[in-house]
């Protein structure tokens, strides 16, 4: 399962207060590594549709699975930059043949309850019967839209949705 993730934010004032006193702060990353076999799909980054500021009208978001392009509609305003196409490699034989689905439709719930929003259409960047490259290979991207609603409760909301490659 892919998860999605998308923020819908509320404007507002932040005060930050200036000193001339030495701070120190510490930060930790996470690493990791996937190891592939033949006739895999992994799954390396999510769908995200970015922080967005919602309206008494209701519009979309649209994430363009080729070069993570987000555009905006009705009335949606995108907050920042941000936004981008899942990612997933497949791994297989040399130019093998493949075909590409899609499970059902996400709907995005909003963490803690109190809402959700629907993804009314998921989009490949490229066709859905392709070939891997000569080393077995192929970038596959998935973008969507999804439909924000008139006045949408601010928080964070969160989806799954299944991509299935067959290998021939």
């Amino acid at each position: 399962m892919k998860r999605i993730m998308v923020y819908a934010v509320s404007a507002a004032t932040l005060a930050l207060s200036h000193s001339n006193i030495a701070h120190a702060a510490d930060a930790s990353a996470s690493a990791d590594a996937v190891i592939v076999t033949p006739l895999s799909l992994v799954n390396t980054t999510d769908l995200e549709f970015g922080a967005l500021l919602p309206s008494a009208t209701a519009g979309t978001v649209v994430i363009n699975p080729t070069n993570d392009a987000r555009t905006v509609t009705g009335g949606v305003t995108a907050a920042g930059s941000g936004g981008q196409a899942a990612q997933f490699w497949t791994y297989g034989g040399p130019l093998q043949f493949i075909f590409v689905t899609r499970g059902p439709l996400p709907v995005l719930n909003r963490v803690g309850g109190g809402g959700s929003m629907n993804v009314s259409g998921l989009t490949l960047n490229g066709p859905v019967f392709r070939f891997l490259s000569s080393a077995g290979l192929l970038d596959l991207r998935v973008g969507g839209t999804l439909q924000v609603g008139a006045n949408q409760a601010p928080g964070n909301y969160e989806g799954n949705f299944d991509i299935t490659v067959t290998y021939f």
